[in-house]
């Protein structure tokens, strides 16, 4: 699997499926401020997130954040962890934060025990 990481006139191409870092850190910051108690159960993880971020270089685990954009949608943003535990988020260099989550409640699937 290659990573679909590039630069174009010295500005960076983003892969599919991601966000810029500034815009993960004001969602992130949201959550973390947030008034109301959120009614998620999960989250809907399309395989093109885990398969991006597992291209980047130095990648040892993945990590996953909450947050919440400018329209009040819940979602979680992936990105590559280190062998030292840390975020991988340089994208100069190709490491990205990942996101095309949907949450459950909306995309849940069958009713089940998890999601019920």
């Amino acid at each position: 699997m290659d990573s679909k990481f590039g630069e174009v006139n010295g500005k960076i191409v983003y892969p599919p499926n991601t966000i810029p870092v500034s815009v993960a850190s004001g969602w992130t910051e949201a959550w973390r401020n947030r008034t109301g108690e959120e009614q998620i159960n999960g989250f809907f993880i399309p395989m093109t997130d885990i398969n991006e971020v597992m291209v980047e270089k130095g990648i040892e685990n993945i990590r996953g954040y909450l947050g919440i954009d400018e329209n009040g949608t819940v979602h979680m943003l992936i990105v590559g962890v280190d062998s030292k535990g840390n975020d991988m988020i340089d994208e100069a260099s190709g490491q990205f934060v990942y996101d095309y989550t949907k949450p459950c409640p909306q995309q849940c699937g069958n009713k089940n025990v998890l999601n019920s």
